[in-house]
């Protein structure tokens, strides 16, 4: 059972909690110790009731209300998904689904309805074999990054197979703009040879000819600590680069230009509960909040409608049963940095998207889409209506 701790009723957490605003500098000199001699009988008669919850301001929140599931419950081999790798959209709000484990694209209507196919398992045109990751465009054409296989595998916006873009390193993911792809290289370490010291993000023109390629690898000793340092999420970027949030270790989000300028690093908060203030950074955070600090993130995208990064959290915590609490929860950052609230969710997430119609989508560890609209003071009454839950698994 998936519970998310809250981080002022758990025993080890019961403590008055000070919040300052980012800019508001702290008080110094004799100020705190008056304040806290004339606060004195209050803070006893807190201790007298117990620890208090102090209050959560609405700009904190991002409410998510899930509206849509796909692939839950599944009654045909369509809409049964193993190991949904990505997620993408095209101008028509339809669904595309790079269903990893069973080596295909699957294709929903805007209300779940199963569409189309693409792709089966082997090594032959249009086919895949372990894909990681697609890029879907407005027109419905899309580009599968072909792990195994080491290629590309597009197709057009009919349906049908192009030529492959064959590549010498398995790819990762990958994100298309109008006049290029970046495609995400998959780290590579062996105890004999060591670390492939090429470059991470490798730039394409649309035909596959390569343009460039930046992003060197961290250093780290051969082996799986080398491929954690040096595995990313990606995402686009308003100006045509990409976002690359790092998944292990650093807590970061790189922000890249079209030609590879690192332009800005945003600091990811992470947190075990589901609250946190605004503003509030890892540098901030004190020994005892770093045990129940997130290590990992899964995915990463950017909100055109919001103008805002989602970062869906790896892991958060371990409940008090000691079962990690993976994927619970999203954080959202401003383009410049600012962080801009948080969501607890209610699935083990893996892969995110947003939709155009505005929808946070989530897919979990049990193969199931979840969609949610999103309401808060930065959106609200964009989305309302009833909440319904549109179950893909007949057609």
């Amino acid at each position: 059972m998936i519970r998310p701790r809250d981080p002022i009723h758990s025993p080890e957490r019961c403590a008055v909690v000070v919040r300052r605003r980012p800019g508001v500098p702290p008080l110094w000199g004799a100020g705190p110790r008056l304040l806290t001699f004339a606060l004195a009988p209050l803070l006893a008669v807190f201790l007298a009731v117990g620890c208090v919850k102090p209050a959560i301001p609405a700009e904190w929140t991002v409410e998510l209300v899930e509206t849509i599931t796909v692939g839950e419950n599944p009654k045909s081999h369509d809409t049964a998904l193993y190991m949904p790798a990505a997620i993408g959209f095209d101008f028509k709000n339809r669904l595309y689904v790079l269903d990893s484990g069973n080596h295909r694209v699957q294709v929903f209507g805007p209300e779940g309805q199963f569409e189309r196919s693409l792709g089966s398992y082997g090594a032959a045109p249009g086919n895949f074999a372990a894909p990681m990751g697609m890029w879907v465009y407005p027109d419905g054409s899309l580009i599968v990054a072909d792990a195994r296989n080491r290629r590309l595998q597009p197709y057009g916006a009919s349906g049908a197979p192009l030529d492959p873009i064959s590549l010498d390193f398995p790819p990762l993911d990958i994100v298309g703009t109008r006049d290029r792809l970046f495609v995400l290289r998959l780290a590579q370490a062996s105890m004999i040879m060591g670390p492939d010291e090429r470059a991470l993000v490798h730039v394409l023109d649309r035909s596959g000819a390569p343009l460039d390629s930046f992003v060197d690898a961290t250093e780290a000793q051969a082996g799986i600590l080398y491929l954690l340092r040096n595995t990313f999420c990606m995402a686009p970027t308003p100006a045509g680069g990409i976002a690359l949030g790092d998944t292990h270790f650093s807590s970061r989000i790189r922000i890249f230009s079209p030609a590879g300028a690192l332009q800005r690093e945003i600091p990811v908060l992470y947190k075990a509960g589901p609250w946190a203030p605004l503003g509030r950074q890892p540098t901030t955070l004190n020994d005892t909040t770093l045990s129940g600090i997130a290590k990992t993130a899964s995915d990463l995208a950017w909100d055109p409608m919001r103008s805002v990064y989602w970062q869906l959290a790896g892991y958060s915590d371990q409940d008090p049963d000691g079962e990690w609490i993976i994927g619970q929860e999203l954080y959202r950052y401003g383009p410049d940095g600012t962080y801009r609230g948080s969501a607890m969710l209610s699935t083990r997430g893996t892969i995110l998207a947003v939709a155009p119609d505005g929808k946070i989508w989530v897919g979990d560890v049990d193969g199931v889409l979840h969609g949610f609209v999103v309401r808060d003071p930065d959106m609200e009454s964009l989305f309302n209506g009833p909440k319904t839950r549109v179950s893909a698994t007949t057609r």
